[in-house]
């Protein structure tokens, strides 16, 4: 056999060279994407996936078995679908569950390699706590001014309200004694103390507008720690119990059998359950069913609580949780506040399904203790 002439060698050499060369470049690029604290992903149009940074594999949870960016990423599928050849870039929000709820920020960036734009780079910037941080500082600041202004009204309102008291107690001291002395005709007393009692009425009621103002607009301070979520829901059903038979409120709880712990405020679920379940009684002046159904999944424990009372239009679910929207003739507007924010303060959800003249369902979601991770199927 023939030895390879000199030039074949050199040939050789730079081939080997060359590819030692493309080798480092490759291991300081794949080094560098790696290092990027973005998630870039590069796929095809039917989602197979080509190329994963460490970044894109920890965030949306990419194992070994996991080939397809639609099995991870709910709704690319669909702008895969529609972007067309007018579109270089497509910048859309996804939300996650797995491997921990996220909100994330996309670019995707469509490429043609010679055989039509079937090639797609997706990047994706993680901007939960970025999102998060904005809606509190909003959140914040309305409630500030709410607070600094109910501060002066309760201020402005609490003194003349306290005279009132004051003077009203005079007076059914002063009708007392005439009472006693007999200086008054019988039917003009009662008529008089009858007034005097409505005035303290209204008085107390105007009282309580005031304190639960300032407690739905005051940040809500958890004390977090594990608990049943059902005990305060059992003793709360205990307390409102004779309201509910007087209702002709019928009640049927069903819970799932091992319910776990969560973390939660024991006092503030009494409040939580309470507001609640008034709003359900109230909403069934002619009586009715309430039925309480408890369930988990891994992240939360569920609790839904449906009543067959008057229900609420599109309008009525829209502004339920604004302060001061009603639509009781005597209400304060006030309670659905106070829910939202104790659901806020556990780090839970709420829901609110209604139809009007076929009742409502509001479900809470409250962490559990322990949140287990999920394992995909593929």
């Amino acid at each position: 056999m023939d030895a390879p002439d000199i030039g074949d060698r050199d040939t050789l050499g730079k081939l080997l060279r060359t590819n030692k060369r493309l080798a480092r470049e490759l291991s300081r690029i794949d080094t560098v994407f790696n290092a990027i604290q973005s998630a870039i992903i590069v796929t095809d149009k039917l989602g197979a996936i080509q190329f994963a940074n460490n970044y894109a594999a920890r965030v949306l949870g990419l194992g070994d078995s996991i080939q397809s960016i639609f099995k991870v990423l709910p709704g690319i599928e669909t702008v895969f679908a529609e972007m067309d050849d007018s579109e270089a870039l497509i910048r859309k929000e996804f939300e996650i569950s797995y491997p921990e709820y996220r909100l994330l920020a996309a670019q995707i960036i469509p490429f043609d390699f010679g055989g039509g734009r079937n090639t797609f780079a997706v990047i994706l910037n993680d901007i939960t706590q970025e999102k998060r941080s904005t809606e509190e500082k909003i959140e914040s600041e309305k409630l500030a001014s709410v607070i600094n202004l109910a501060s002066g009204i309760a201020h402005e309102l609490g003194n003349p309200l306290n005279s009132i008291n004051i003077h009203l107690q005079l007076v059914k001291r002063k009708l007392a004694k005439l009472k006693e002395a007999g200086k008054l005709d019988a039917e003009l007393l009662s008529a008089a103390e009858d007034s005097v009692s409505i005035c303290s009425s209204e008085v107390s009621r105007l009282d309580g507008i005031i304190e639960n103002f300032l407690k739905a607009m005051r940040p809500m301070r958890a004390d977090l720690r594990e608990c049943d979520p059902l005990k305060p829901l059992a003793e709360t059903l205990k307390v409102l119990n004779g309201e509910l038979l007087n209702m002709d409120i019928t009640v049927l709880v069903n819970t799932d059998t091992a319910l776990p712990a969560v973390y939660g405020d024991e006092n503030l679920l009494k409040q939580l359950y309470f507001n609640i379940l008034k709003n359900a009684i109230e909403a069934m002046s002619k009586g009715g069913s309430l039925t309480i159904s408890a369930t988990s999944d891994d992240d939360f424990v569920k609790i839904a609580f449906s009543d067959t009372g008057c229900g609420m239009d599109e309008d009525g679910i829209s502004n339920l949780f604004q302060p001061h929207y009603t639509t009781k003739p005597d209400g304060h507007g006030l309670g659905m506040t106070i829910i939202q924010a104790i659901i806020r303060a556990h780090d839970g959800k709420i829901d609110v399904k209604s139809a009007q003249g076929k009742g409502t369902t509001i479900t809470v979601s409250i962490p559990r203790k322990q949140r287990h991770v999920r394992m995909l199927d593929y």
